[in-house]
């Protein structure tokens, strides 16, 4: 799927972003990027000669040590090309680096680059914070191959340089399943079944590892299994699929009741689901706490071989997310459309906005082998967003891959791209809903905080599917207020 054929989500992931309160701040201290009227072009880097401009500044989640190595290499063979400076800072992940962020804008201080899903920087755009990439990411598919996953495209101005994407999927322990007789589950009820099993056996084991913060993965993890239902996964499709010009909420009572249950259920065999979010479902998987989770790519196992825990890295399969079979609903009723980018993102109201372009191209868009050894640092964690990097002999040629036995790493994730992205997303064509209420109601949080009131007993099922369906009313509500 290439950019041109997918050019109908452009507004798939606009204003994700966390309320009109952080928009409003970030008005006033952000630089015009245009996307309303304004050609994007912005930022105070002073024009004239390049080498008069200020340092670019980056801030970024890619920040391991094998990143930072790598920063440090290409920043400075980038600056001895172009006698332009990058100053990088390394954050932490998902929702420290949005603080950080926010009060880098709120002192007056936005970064030139930062890096992220969209999503986390929604409402600068929305206030016309963010500069086009259209040169970068047409450099970066003419020298890498055509986008796999669309970053944001509106009217065919382009809001990210997309690094990778992440494929939902099922992490099980195989080592464990074939000491128990267990198969690779297929449906919920499968999935639980296998929960019981390993956490009632001799093992060490819990059964499954459950996601129950309020916010990150519980969410993630909700929107994909209710889409596994057939049904929008945040509640919300479009009113006519044909017109495609009004969205209306859609949380079907027996769909959400039953996803609820199944969660309720299964948190019995987790460990404390309430402690359980990104970086702990990888270092609990590291630790050999739970035997099956819902994560991304095959990210825990590619940390698993570098951290030398080989028992982990290679009993770590990966499977596509079961469906509700007893719903009658197989991988052709999906409602996943489309892997969520994961990039780079150019402030307008940065220093050096032209500098910024000039750095993520010499990233992306100055030869294969570069673009290729951009993934070199977390080779599991993203699937490289360019058709031609996971099969180019670069990628495939990274000394990771033969340490051990972590060839089958590497076989691991062209099975993600080949078969769990290419067969599973975008079965159905409705799923497509680009727009921005759609957008606004599926960042806020409530499904998330769903499946916490219902494991940690504050509410029971049926009131926990009351509470969101009234959240869901209000926030479609918000959304059109605020975007019609």
């Amino acid at each position: 799927m290439t950019r041109k054929q997918l050019s109908d989500t452009s507004r798939r992931r606009v204003l994700q972003g966390t309320g009109a309160g952080v928009a409003a701040m970030m008005a006033g201290c952000l630089g015009g990027g245009g996307n309303g009227g304004g050609n994007g072009n912005g930022g105070n880097g002073g024009g004239g000669d390049p080498t008069q401009l200020p340092d670019v500044f980056m801030l970024t989640d890619y920040n391991n040590e094998p990143w930072q190595a790598k920063w440090d290499s290409l920043s400075s063979s980038f600056t001895d090309e172009t006698d332009i400076g990058v100053n990088i800072e390394y954050s932490g992940m998902s929702g420290q680096q949005e603080n950080r962020l926010a009060t880098l804008i709120q002192s007056g201080n936005p970064p030139d680059i930062n890096t992220s899903t969209f999503d986390q920087v929604a409402d600068v755009w929305s206030t016309d914070g963010l500069a086009t990439t259209n040169g970068v990411v047409e450099a970066a598919e003419s020298t890498n191959g055509e986008l796999l996953s669309t970053p944001l495209t509106v009217d065919d101005d382009i809001w990210q340089v997309p690094h990778g994407y992440y494929v939902s999927n099922f992490h099980y322990r195989e080592d464990v399943y074939e000491e128990l007789g267990l198969d690779v589950p297929t449906s919920f009820a499968q999935l639980l079944e296998n929960a019981r099993v390993i956490d009632e056996s001799d093992l060490d084991i819990r059964g499954y590892g459950l996601a129950g913060k309020k916010v990150g993965k519980s969410q993630d993890e909700f929107q994909v299994y209710l889409s596994q239902m057939g049904v929008p996964g945040v509640g919300v499709r479009w009113k006519d699929p044909d017109a495609r010009n009004e969205v209306e909420a859609y949380f079907p009572e027996e769909e959400v009741t039953t996803l609820l249950q199944f969660f309720k259920d299964i948190s019995q065999y987790s460990p404390d689901p309430t402690s359980l979010g990104w970086s702990s479902s990888i270092s609990n998987w590291l630790g050999g706490q739970f035997a099956q989770q819902y994560h991304l790519n095959h990210w825990p196992a590619g940390i698993a071989a570098a951290s030398d825990i080989p028992e982990i890295a290679y009993n770590t399969k990966t499977a596509f997310n079961p469906y509700w079979e007893e719903g009658g609903v197989s991988k052709g009723d999906s409602w996943l459309y489309e892997p969520t980018p994961d990039g780079h993102h150019i402030f307008a109201g940065g220093d050096n906005t032209p500098g910024a372009r000039q750095w993520m191209e010499y990233c992306y868009g100055s030869s294969l082998e570069r673009s290729a050894n951009m993934y070199q640092q977390e080779p599991t964690r993203f699937l490289p967003i360019y058709a031609d990097i996971l099969e180019s002999d670069t990628f495939q040629g990274f000394g990771f891959w033969d340490q051990g036995e972590n060839q089958q790493l590497l076989d691991e994730l062209v099975k993600i791209q080949n078969v769990h992205f290419g067969e599973h997303y975008g079965q159905v064509p409705e799923s497509n809903v680009n727009d921005p209420v759609f957008l606004y109601v599926q960042r806020q949080w409530f499904h998330g905080e769903m499946v916490n009131r219902v494991v940690t007993g504050s509410d029971s099922v049926q009131e926990a599917y009351e509470w969101g369906r009234d959240r869901l009313m209000t926030r479609l509500e918000e959304g059109r207020n605020r975007f019609r």
